[in-house]
């Protein structure tokens, strides 16, 4: 996990889930899901605590599958629907050999990005939630709901 501490909350910005260099396309498909799903928790925690600017902050997921490693990110459109978007990926060199290295420096830069410009918006959006709190937080006086009778 990739954790961010903002005036005493602990917020997860990035999760990754690897596997050993051989492994099984369900191992592949059960470890793509679950980085979903934790990156999917974390986006309805965020949207509920502050409310980021949509369409701009996304939570990250790192997948390594064998020699492979995927960059995706979890994002809520315009109209708060939650897109899960595939980066970038890059086959990870097990030797060393130099034009094997360009592709994940590539996306090692497109991470370290995505983070900057996440931990500005997020930081923004913390102050902004702490500021101006929520409106329409307390119950109208002039509609009521009626009492449930068992």
């Amino acid at each position: 996990m990739g954790l961010l501490e903002q005036d005493k909350k602990i917020i997860e910005l990035l999760y990754t889930e690897s596997s050993r260099i051989v492994c099984s396309n369900s191992k592949k498909s059960d470890n793509e899901v679950k980085l979903w799903r934790e990156t999917l928790d974390e986006a309805s925690y965020i949207s509920a605590l502050c409310r980021p600017t949509e369409n701009q902050f996304g939570i990250v997921g790192i997948q390594v599958v064998g020699t492979t490693i995927y960059l995706n990110i979890l994002v809520n459109d315009l109209a708060g629907i939650p897109r899960y978007f595939h980066l970038d990926h890059a086959e990870i060199p097990l030797s060393f050999h130099q034009s094997r290295l360009k592709s994940p420096i590539r996306l090692l830069l497109t991470l370290r990005n995505v983070m900057i410009v996440n931990k500005s918006l997020l930081v923004q959006a913390l102050k902004q939630a702490t500021s101006h709190p929520p409106r329409n937080v307390n119950p109208s006086l002039t509609i009521s709901t009626p009492l449930y009778n068992n």
